[in-house]
This record gives structure tokens, sequence and C-alpha cells, in this order.
């Protein structure tokens, strides 16, 4: 399992029971200073299960209770909301963001840690277009956070959720298939200060967003390099304005791609530093597909069919749509400055990779 399981999971024990019980729990599951979680780890299913049989006793809640409640929560809390921006910032409803739960979890099975999150499957419900069957069955049967992760989905985005769940695999079914509807909140008219405050947090969103597509296109498929590397990659190509490329930026993006699953590292290597720690680009589906085709495989796994068009762009864009965006709001940048547009930028990038490579501008080797 992902460090981030673990870290949020302590986050919300401090959070729903307080620091002293926290304290408890960690000398019940042996926990040291130098054994606490991080989030860049990767860590084995048996100590989440020990950690929430230890909850289950110092707490007197039951394991199930406790799990619905950590799933809203792990959808909810601002550690989750930061480091998974990159796919985050994409969606807008309770809906698009079960549906690219998947893609998010297909994603990181890719990466070469060992990652298992589990890949659900949907079904339209007939009756509902906003609503959505989906189905579970994993075999760690932590449905009851995946309950509690739908109702924060819905929470997320302002929305009513009524979620049914039909079979479960603790009752003996081969699957858990909940039925989710979602019904939008009406909301009095918001203020002009909240309209430009919220305007001014997706300026800053689709900024962050663009730097770290940009550092994406940089990196290289294998034999990664580190963030001085990266940083003389992206002053050598005026796609970036030269005030946001600083290491803590840069760190930034690489881990909203990290936990995205769209980079890897060297993290969890035996003695990683971060000045030596190294980064490449992870397989994508795209990438996947290509391959497939030239191999002449027909047996690709296809997406969900009940994808949306619009989620199905915003999942697939790989730069910005816009042609001006203003990276006016992020921490020492100026206003006035503003990256390339989309067009630009793709042809700024080809550029500096053929110089970079030593190719032709007409792409003959």
């Amino acid at each position: 399992m992902h460090g981030l399981i673990f870290v949020t999971w302590e986050k919300y024990i401090a959070e729903r029971f307080g620091d002293s019980l926290l304290h408890n729990y960690r000398a019940a599951v042996g926990e040291t200073t130098a054994t606490a979680p991080l989030a860049s780890r990767i860590y084995d299913d048996a100590t989440l299960i020990a950690g929430v049989q230890a909850l289950c006793k110092l707490s007197g809640v039951p394991a199930n209770t406790l799990l619905r409640e950590y799933g809203r929560y792990f959808i909810m809390n601002g550690l989750t909301s930061h480091l998974c921006a990159y796919f985050l910032t994409r969606v807008h409803s309770g809906r698009e963001l079960l549906l690219i739960m998947r893609e998010g979890h297909q994603q990181m099975r890719r990466t070469p840690d060992g990652i298992t999150p589990p890949l659900f499957r949907y079904e339209a419900l007939p009756n509902d277009p906003q609503g959505i069957l989906l189905i579970y069955d994993s075999p760690r049967k932590l449905c009851p956070v995946l309950y509690g992760a739908i109702e924060g989905a819905g929470e997320r985005y302002s929305e009513q959720v009524r979620v049914i769940e039909r079979t479960c695999m603790k009752h003996g079914a081969d699957a858990c298939r909940f039925e989710v509807h979602f019904r939008p909140i009406i909301h009095q008219p918001q203020d002009r200060f909240i309209q430009h405050w919220q305007q001014e947090r997706i300026q800053q969103q689709r900024a962050r967003q663009y730097i770290a597509d940009v550092i994406l296109a940089l990196l290289p498929a294998s034999d990664g390099i580190t963030m001085n590397t990266l940083q003389e990659r992206l002053q050598a190509t005026p796609v970036v304005p030269i005030e946001q490329i600083r290491p803590r930026i840069i760190f930034e993006a690489l881990r909203h791609l990290q936990y995205a699953g769209l980079i890897t590292s060297t993290a969890n290597q035996p003695g990683d530093i971060l000045t030596q720690r190294k980064f490449w680009r992870v397989p994508t589906q795209d990438q996947d597909q290509d391959q497939n085709q030239d191999n002449g495989n027909d047996q690709m796994q296809s997406m969900p069919p009940v994808t949306s068009p619009r989620l199905t762009r915003r999942l697939s864009e790989r730069k910005r749509d816009e042609h001006e965006e203003s990276f006016t709001g992020l921490s020492d940048v100026q206003p006035e400055v503003s990256a390339p547009g989309k067009q630009e930028t793709g042809s700024l990038l080809l550029k500096y990779r053929q110089q970079r490579d030593g190719i032709p501008r007409d792409g003959t080797p």
C-alpha cells in the first residue's frame, strides 16, 4: 500500500480521537520515531490490518465504522488534496472523481514500486444519468473504506449522495456492488470576494498543472535524472517563466506527478537522499495502447464505457487548453508573466528535445 494511506490514517486517528489515543496507538503497534510512516514509502497490507485491529481495541469502535469514517476522511483531508492535486484539479463532481479513481489506480500499478490499488468496474444506471454502479472485488475486502470514500466524494463537491450496497463480499458475494446517486446541493449566490478568491485559486491550480505537464515532458522514460539536472533542462527550454524554476516549485510538481503514478523515483531504494534521488516517467495507458497496436495485440483492456466525453477530454489532456494562462497568485511570480499556449509549448518542447538529442529539425536521424 502507498504510504499516503498510513500517514492519513494516523491523521484521522489524531483528529477523531485526540493525540493521547494516537500516542497509545503508536505504542500498541510498536511504532517509533524511526519507523513512523512516510507518504513517499510503500508498506505491506498487514501493517494497516494490524493498525485497524489495535484501534478497535483502544477506541471500542467497530472496524467497519472506523474504515468507513477513514474512507471519507481520506477524500476530504488537506494532505490528500495537496498531494493528489494533479488528478483532483481535473475533477468537478463526485461521479467524475469515482471514475478517475480507476484511472489513477491503474496508472499507479504501472510504477515499479509494487503498489496494487484496487481497480473498479463501472456500469451505467439506466434511470439515472448522474448515477453509477461501482463494482469492487479486491481481495483486501476493504469495502467500508470505499463506502466512506464515495460519501466523501459527494461532500467534496457539495453534492448529496445516496449509496446502496447491493452485494458484499463479506456476505459471500463475488464482489461488492455500490449503486451511487449524486444530486447537487443548491447554494445561495456567493459574494464577490469569494468568487474572486475562487477564481484566483483556479488560476493557481492551472499554473501548477502547466508546470507539472512541462516537467513530465522533460523527464526521461528510463535512467532517471536528479532535480538539479531537471532544473538545468527547465532553464534550457523557454516554456516556463524563470521565476518558477525554483527547487521548491519543482519538487512540489514532482510530488504531484508521483502521487498520480505518472513518474517514479529512487525514493524507496536503500540509501536514498533527496539531492541524489532520480526521477523518470512511468508508461501511460496511451503508450501501452500504442505498443499493443504495434505488436498486433487486440487484448488491450478498455476503459469503462460510462466515462463522459467531458471527463475523457480532461483525462487525456497533457497541456493546457487555453492559449494564455496567467501565473498571477503563485508565490514569487510576477503578475504580468504568462505562459505560452498549448501549440507553442509543444513546438518549443519538440525543438528542445531535438537539440538535446542531436536530431535535426526535420526529424531525420
